[in-house]
């Protein structure tokens, strides 16, 4: 006999600083015609912003919504309490940017050990100003790049034709190559923008230079379309691991992701004729062509570098990467 399908609900948790434009898209998400208007919301709102939730659009919505206050509040149990009060078929949480991201994975155990009935499906959501990102990016790195960590899509708020995409993208690729980026513009124009590459990625050997190194593995990342079967020409450190297969090594450069406590040496495999030459954490300059190809040491489809020639290199005025 066939076990009872468990209900679904779904929590989405809406991420971002004061004045980034959460409240706005969870106005349209109460809003969105996709939704059935008979679904009950419940919506979690832990920081007061610039506009409000009317009560008009409350009980059009046929949203109930409830308001945390303190960080300690925001735990299984108080949230248990108006799941049982109201029956949601789905959740918006409009989380508090100065908060720690780590009890959003808490909650989702929380829950699903108290609603062992139900199917409880996350959906983080980081929402970003343009005009206030370098300001934040600067000032509060760690903030920024914990909630570019867990998020799944981060929408780009307010861009205009002086956003710099290529910034964006390596801020929040550097962190989790998986999210997805969304922006969004008043200016039509910004649409038809181009995001150009500070390096020729047509021609016959790409040279990259070592202050570009982290916009170009982002883009590489990114679009492989772009850079299989091209050759590549870049300076970067090799390491030598041992278990690697015969000829391999490992090319890439350390990269400072958001803060000086956040170092990661960003890197893939490369194949050459012979690395017996060159020292371990050692610079060097490839000419190599790229290919996607699945690795074990991957477990995936990744890319690995074909040397076609190898040769020392300076250690670069600026050691880590930067990817914005």
């Amino acid at each position: 006999m066939l076990g009872k399908k468990k209900e679904e609900m779904m929590v989405y948790v809406i991420m971002g600083f004061l004045e980034a434009g959460k409240t706005s898209l969870i106005r349209d998400l109460m809003e969105d015609e996709l939704f059935d208007e008979t679904m009950q919301t419940l919506l979690i709102a832990c920081e007061e912003g610039e506009e409000e939730y009317s009560k008009e659009l409350l009980d059009r919505t046929k949203t109930a919504c409830e308001i945390i206050e303190d960080e300690e509040s925001f735990h299984g149990a108080t949230i248990s309490k108006w799941m049982e009060q109201y029956h949601p078929d789905r959740m918006i949480i409009e989380y508090n940017g100065m908060w720690t991201t780590m009890h959003i994975p808490e909650l989702y155990d929380e829950l699903e050990e108290r609603f062992p009935d139900k199917e409880i499906f996350f959906q983080t959501i980081a929402v970003v100003n343009d005009e206030t990102f370098s300001l934040y990016m600067k000032n509060m790195p760690s903030m920024m790049t914990e909630h570019f960590r867990i998020a799944e899509l981060v929408i780009v708020n307010r861009c205009t034709l002086n956003t710099s995409k290529m910034a964006v993208r390596g801020s929040v690729r550097s962190v989790n190559p998986r999210a997805q980026i969304v922006y969004e513009s008043e200016d039509e124009a910004f649409y038809e923008m181009k995001e150009e590459m500070p390096f020729d990625v047509n021609a016959e050997v790409i040279e990259v230079s070592p202050d570009d190194f982290g916009l170009w593995y982002i883009d590489m990342i990114d679009s492989p379309e772009t850079y299989t079967g091209k050759t590549i020409k870049i300076a970067g450190v090799i390491q030598k691991p041992p278990g690697l297969p015969k000829g391999f090594a490992i090319f890439g450069r350390y990269a400072m992701t958001c803060c000086a406590d956040d170092i990661q040496y960003m890197g893939f495999l490369c194949k050459a004729d012979d690395w017996s030459p060159y020292k371990n954490k050692q610079y060097v300059t490839v000419t190599a062509r790229l290919e996607y190809k699945y690795m074990k040491e991957y477990g995936e489809e990744g890319p690995v570098f074909y040397a076609e020639e190898v040769e020392p290199a300076e250690t670069p005025k600026e050691e880590l990467v930067y990817f914005n």
